[in-house]
């Protein structure tokens, strides 16, 4: 299950996702990879702590739990299409779709 609402201290969208089937863990190194050959900027990369990077112009944060932060981005629904690749790219969108 993936759940979009904003967030009001970073100003921006924050999505999280859970699973009743297994415990979500997202592998940032190889998450970081496959973004990149899709052709959105890594900035940071933070193993096992956060992963940032340049998503359609807006500064995504990723963290190993699931958690999407996504600055400045007020549509809910933008975010989860923005977070679908990002879980797509982890190996978890099956489970959390």
């Amino acid at each position: 299950m993936m759940i979009a609402k904003p967030c009001t201290t970073m100003r921006g969208i924050v999505i999280g996702v859970y699973s009743w089937e297994r415990p979500i863990k997202i592998d940032l190194t190889k998450t970081a990879q496959c973004l990149k050959e899709r052709g959105y900027t890594v900035k940071k990369l933070i193993p096992g702590m956060m992963l940032i990077l340049e998503m359609d112009g807006y500064e995504t944060s990723v963290y190993p739990s699931g958690k999407i932060i996504i600055k400045l981005l007020d549509d809910a629904n933008k975010g989860r299409e923005m977070a679908t690749v990002v879980y797509d790219c982890a190996g978890v969108l099956e489970v959390v779709s």
